[in-house]
């Protein structure tokens, strides 16, 4: 079992020979509607993987610098971390937590329950403690077998609890936060939905996720969500869907707080009208046809300051809507717009506007070297390397995920899916993430 004294073995320890195989799957526990109890547990068929826990790093040297904001200049350098990843120059990073493994508490105990496997889209809620909640789907495609995990950090950083907070859902894939600091979670499952989960163990619906109205009464595949909150009494919430005829869906809000996402409410779809124009419209079957034909299997959605970014996974396409006059760019992710070390071929997968607008994040997913990326937004729109696999090593085809920012900006999670591995990355010269 884990102890305080493993928290100083360096990561060189890690048995990397036994994370080569596939995670064992878990036995499928069959219910009829979602549910916050326990999880099935469940033997791996294989010996876990021995690795240790890095200690959280200490403070920065002068920490008038936190929450301040300064330029950082991603991936014209990068070094090759004992992680087995080559990461931007001038970030740290420590593993925090790993598929079939207890979670470490910052008090030496750990979790009951082994920590979820296929993580995917995560997000952030703070809680009035000045802790916060990292929220992370699990996208096991077994009937019943994905859900919503809660991973509790202090106002320190350290790890203090893990628990689920929905269980009994299938394929659990993207999601998104809305303005009243809940979590949307998108089933990626024939004829699925969103659920809202809140995450606060002090609120009422902490233990009561409900399906949400962005689904409609038929379901689908879904993939992300994002919020348009300019209105906050009438908010806007638009949902992709990975599939190949997977409309974009605009639905209107009636209200605010925890029951307008299942109250009223109208929707509408995204229709590409030419190269330059787009519409909405109340016909579905017009938004699938579009989507066919220009944005088939959309993944990340994010908005921010009347834009909304999504990407086309098949096409390695950026889609950036104005809003506001309801015109579009596009552009190929990556590739040859890839500025500096590193490279970004594969898919695009989930997308995140940073806290200052200044970059767009990009999570990939497959070829040989998949990795976090940025879009820089304000300047010359190429993109950059935050870090990415070793080319052809350990994570070859795997997929990186649950990209997210802590309140204080100072902290960025992301990981790899297949491997199971949740990393935590920081500046090293103290400074908050754009």
């Amino acid at each position: 079992p884990w102890t305080s004294e493993d928290v100083n073995v360096n990561f060189l320890d890690i048995d990397w020979e036994l994370m080569e195989d596939d995670p064992p799957a878990p036995e499928v526990r069959t219910t009829d509607s979602p549910t916050t109890d326990p999880p099935t547990t469940w033997e791996p068929t294989t010996p876990a993987p021995t690795f240790a826990f890095a200690p959280v790093p200490a403070p920065a040297p002068n920490p008038t610098t936190k929450g301040l904001f300064r330029p950082i200049s991603y991936g014209q350098m990068l070094y090759h971390d004992a992680l087995d990843i080559q990461v931007s120059k001038g970030l740290s990073v420590r593993l925090v937590a790993a598929s079939g493994r207890k979670v470490p508490y910052k008090d030496g105990r750990e979790s009951s329950d082994d920590f979820h496997w296929y993580m995917d889209g995560a997000g952030i809620v703070p809680l009035s403690d000045g802790g916060y909640v990292y929220v992370s789907n699990s996208e096991n495609s077994d009937p019943g077998q994905g859900g919503v995990y809660g991973l509790y950090f202090d106002s320190q950083g350290q790890i203090v609890d893990y628990k689920p907070l929905l269980l009994g859902t299938t394929k659990n894939c993207g999601g998104g936060l809305s303005p009243w600091k809940t979590w949307i979670s998108c089933e990626e499952y024939g004829g699925t939905q969103c659920w809202q989960v809140d995450p606060d163990p002090w609120n009422e619906h902490h233990w009561n996720p409900r399906a949400t109205l962005l689904g409609g009464e038929e379901g689908g595949k879904f993939e992300s969500v994002a919020v348009d909150n300019t209105t906050p009494d009438a908010p806007v919430f638009f949902t992709t869907e990975d599939d190949w005829n997977g409309a974009l869906r605009r639905f209107t809000a009636e209200g605010k707080g925890w029951s307008a996402l299942h109250e009223g409410g109208s929707m509408t779809y995204l229709k590409i009208i030419d190269d330059v124009n787009f519409e909405w419209t109340e016909k579905k079957w017009a938004g699938m046809q579009s989507a066919k034909l220009h944005f088939p299997n959309s993944e990340g959605i994010s908005y921010a300051d009347g834009k909304l970014y999504f990407v086309s996974k098949v096409l390695f396409t950026l889609f950036v809507l104005d809003l506001k006059t309801m015109t579009y760019t596009k552009e190929r992710t990556g590739g040859e717009n890839l500025s500096g070390r590193g490279a970004f071929n594969a898919q695009p997968d989930q997308v995140m506007v940073g806290p200052r607008k200044r970059y767009l994040y990009l999570a990939e997913d497959g070829g040989s070297s998949p990795g976090v990326f940025v879009r820089d937004l304000q300047s010359d729109g190429a993109y950059y390397t935050v870090f990415q696999a070793v080319p052809g090593g350990r994570y070859d085809e795997d997929e990186t995920a649950g990209i997210a920012l802590t309140p204080d900006r100072m902290r960025l999670y992301a990981g790899f899916q297949d491997a199971g591995l949740l990393m935590e990355f920081t500046r090293d010269d103290g400074y908050a993430f754009e």
